[in-house]
């Protein structure tokens, strides 16, 4: 559903040179359809994986305008800035081991999107730590549906490690279902098993991602997807952040997943969660 414009992903298994450069700084380029940007922007951070959880990936922004770290941990907030404009680059993502990598250009001036999938031969480790990494990206011009990019750019950066998040104490069974937290997912479990969009919005850290068509397909897939008998069996609240742990019954088995929520705009949020993807 969700996806930054001209969205690109690629599975890689990347090779690494332990060859460590001390400065940190970005050169290079990005051209969109011929037209050319300087990149001399950068900022790494470390946030939760997209796919796995609790695991932990790198994830780059390289631009010709700032991009702030709590932006990029949002990614929502760069997408915000791209209508705001004027602003052009590039954000990587990768995990430790290099299994997952994906790329999404950052283009104010662009509204169409593409894709492609395979390996990454043009993409270089000199250095790969959680503290630090160096490396270059090399695409030479191509045409990727409507658009056509090419992208140069070299990198020597330190990665920021997430902010400290303080959990509250493990609540179980009633105590667990009288948080704030619990009660705004389990709240969008009952909406999503209802198809009510309008209190899904409520509740979802993207509500954007529930409008229209689109949003009632995607939600028919999550209804399809989640187990009966959800119960929330534990969880831990903070001040900005919620682990919930819950099960359910699928295929006359129990299966256990573990959620997070999101204070956000003054309210509990979760995120898109279908049950299968995470």
């Amino acid at each position: 559903m969700r996806q930054p414009l001209n969205h690109f992903h690629f599975a890689a298994m990347l090779g690494v040179l332990t060859v460590p450069l001390c400065a940190e700084s970005v050169t290079g380029s990005i051209s969109f359809d011929g037209k050319t940007y300087p990149l001399h922007q950068a900022v790494a951070v470390t946030v939760p994986s997209p796919f796995l959880a609790n695991a932990l990936v790198t994830r780059i922004a390289l631009s010709d305008a700032p991009i702030s770290p709590d932006q990029l941990r949002s990614k929502t907030d760069i997408l915000t800035q791209m209508k705001q404009g004027p602003i052009h680059g590039l954000t990587l993502e990768f995990s430790d081991d290099r299994a997952y990598f994906s790329l999404s250009t950052i283009n104010s001036d662009q509204n169409g999107s593409a894709s492609l999938s395979g390996t990454m031969e043009q993409f270089q480790f000199k250095l790969h730590s959680p503290q630090q990494v160096t490396a270059s990206f090399k695409m030479p011009a191509r045409s990727l549906g409507n658009l056509r990019l090419a992208i140069d750019v070299d990198f020597d950066l330190k990665v920021l490690a997430p902010p400290v998040v303080q959990q509250g104490a493990i609540k179980k069974g009633a105590d667990a279902q009288s948080l704030a937290s619990v009660k705004a997912y389990l709240a969008m479990r009952k909406a999503v098993q209802l198809l009510d969009l309008a209190a899904i919005r409520k509740v979802a850290r993207f509500p954007q991602d529930f409008q229209g068509p689109d949003g009632l397909k995607f939600v028919t897939l999550m209804k399809e997807e989640e187990p009966t008998g959800i119960v929330v069996v534990e969880a831990t609240e903070g001040a900005e952040k919620a682990t919930l742990t819950v099960t359910g019954t699928k295929d006359g088995k129990q299966i256990r997943k573990t959620f997070d929520m999101q204070w956000k705009d003054g309210r509990w949020t979760t995120n898109n969660d279908n049950w299968e993807a995470n």
